[in-house]
Order: structure tokens, then sequence, then C-alpha cells
């Protein structure tokens, strides 16, 4: 099968290139519906290459130019080797790993792959690894009716995860960010407090707020030595600090506050927990995407043909109002 496929070939440089995939015994053949950038795709993109060059982490591969890219995506099975148990040509799946979804075809193992909810519209199924990602975040951050609520970051997961924390009971969240158009969209899908980083203060934002006793629940989802810091500051004695995005980077933590706050930190990472969790989870974190809980579609703000990549990367990467930024085949 020839393909074209998304290729990054240095820093700040992807293109289109053309190749063949063959699939083995044990793998699936997926028609590519569309495939989204993720805040790591943006980081390889920029040259910020995890530990051990990725080897030792989810990518499972170690990093080297050209390297192709892509693990959000979703689409229709075309092919299936002869081993494959799970999986029959016309369903449609999520893919749930580093299988280079940026491309017309791509293939993956059965434990890269999740199946598609019945009667989930493809472009939000295509997105079911970042959304069920975020969900589940929102799901397991103990969040209860009446806490207050702060998260650092409104891009696509903090969106999400504000909308989740509002339908949990929720008394207020808080958001927190440097881009005005990203705060003004998630007040109008629920935010009660929008805090501009970049123009006040964020920790005086968030204790003015909460009368100086700081949030019941922070969620650090901007992924930055800053943003965990800014969380450590801003939760409440006793509180919960949540974790969730992929920080890759060594960073420096005021940790004597977690012990002596008696904080809770949680790890929400859904892809963090292993295949069997993920499977058991994930219908479970899209139930809601299903139910018309929670309001994806506004989130999708850029769409781009993969004949137009290394356009979609340079509004992903630089345009502050790209909150997902989705590629589509030509």
């Amino acid at each position: 099968m020839m393909t074209k496929s998304a290729c990054l070939t240095g820093v700040d440089r992807i293109e289109v290139r053309e190749r063949e995939i063959r699939i083995g015994e044990n793998e699936v053949l997926v028609k590519t519906h569309l495939a989204g950038i993720c805040g790591q795709d943006k980081n390889l993109y920029h040259g910020i290459i995890p530990p051990a060059g990725g080897l030792n982490t989810e990518m499972r591969t170690a990093f080297a130019y050209p390297f192709f890219i892509g693990h959000e995506g979703g689409g229709t099975v075309v092919a299936v080797g002869e081993k494959v148990r799970n999986f029959a040509v016309g369903d449609r799946v999520i893919a749930f790993g580093w299988i280079e979804t940026i491309s017309e075809y791509f293939k993956g193992k059965e434990d890269d792959l999740e199946k598609a909810p019945l009667g989930m519209a493809m472009d939000l199924a295509s997105l079911g690894e970042p959304i069920g990602c975020a969900v589940f975040s929102g799901l397991m951050s103990r969040i209860q009716l009446g806490d207050v609520v702060a998260i650092f970051g409104m891009g696509f997961a903090g969106q999400i995860m504000a909308q989740v924390a509002k339908k949990k009971g929720a008394h207020r969240v808080i958001g927190v960010d440097v881009v005005d158009g990203k705060l003004e969209l998630a007040c109008k899908l629920g935010l009660d407090d929008a805090v501009n980083g970049a123009k006040e203060d964020p920790l005086q934002a968030v204790m003015a707020l909460t009368n100086g006793r700081g949030a019941d629940v922070v969620v650090d989802m901007a992924g930055s030595a800053d943003s965990v810091n800014l969380c450590t500051a801003a939760v409440r004695h006793n509180g919960i600090m949540v974790f969730y995005s992929w920080i890759t980077q060594e960073i420096t933590v005021n940790i004597s506050r977690w012990h002596n706050n008696s904080l809770e930190v949680i790890n929400t990472g859904l892809v963090h927990h292993g295949i069997q969790q993920r499977t058991l989870w994930t219908p479970q974190a899209l139930r809601p995407v299903m139910q018309g809980q929670l309001d994806i579609e506004p989130l999708i703000t850029h769409r781009f043909p993969i004949s137009r990549v290394a356009e979609a990367f340079e509004v992903a990467a630089n345009d502050p109002m790209a909150i997902k930024v989705v590629i589509e085949p030509d």
C-alpha cells in the first residue's frame, strides 16, 4: 500500500513523503479519517525530544530524523494480518499508540487500537485518544460537589477538563491561560472565572477568588515547570494536585509544600496506566461525549489536508488560538 505520510526532517521542518507500508501477521491497516496534532507532536517538531530519545517512554521507539509522526487519529480498518483476532475489515478504530497516524493510511498492532463506540461521529472518534485522556483525568481527579477547581492551561485538554469539572458538581472552575481567546471560548462552554496569566499574577488571582484559601483541586494541563509550581502554590492545605501533562524534561518543584501541606497528588494519564486499564476506561471516558454532556466540536479550530501539513504544524505551534488542529487525507 502506497501512502502519503507526514515526516519530520529537522527542527521546525516537516514534509509529506510517499512511502509503502505493509502489514505483518499481527498488524492492522487503517484508512485515516483524520489525525490530530498533540502538544508532544509540537515538542518533537521544535526538536524537544524526551529522555532516551523516546525509547523508554510511551513512544517506544528511538527518535531520529527522518521521523514519521502522529499518535492521535482514527479511521476504518481496511486489512488485517492473519493472526489478528479482535479487529476486522470495516471496524472503525481509535489510535492509542505512536503509530504514525498523520498519514493517509497507518498501521498498528491490536494493542495500539481501540474500537470506536457505535454511533460516535468519526471526527470525534478519531480524537478519541485526547478526548478520552482528558475526560479520564476529570473522572479520576476526585472533584466533588461544591469544590473550587483551578485549571492551568486552557488548550484542548484543559477545555474538556473544565467542562467535566462543572458536570461533576464543582461550585467554581477557574481557568488560567495567557490567551484571551481561549479563555473566552472556555467561558462560553461553562468556565466560571478566567485568569490571563500574562496580564495579572495568576497565583494572586486564584487566591483572591478563593479568599486566600487556595483551590480544593488544581490541575496542571500546561505542562511546564512554571505551571507545576503554580499548581503547588495555588492548592489549599490538604488539597488535591492533578497531573495531566507529559513533561519530558527535568524540572525543580517545591516538593516541601507537598509534604508540609499534606497534598494529595494524582497522576491521571490514561495511556500510562496500561493497556488493560485503557481498554476498560476508554468507553467510560467517551460515554459523556456520546451522551452530549460535553461540547467538543468548538475545540477543533483548524483543519488541513495532509498536503498542507507544514502549514498545519506552523499554525499548531505558533497560532495562539489553535486549540486542536486536525489533518485529513487529501
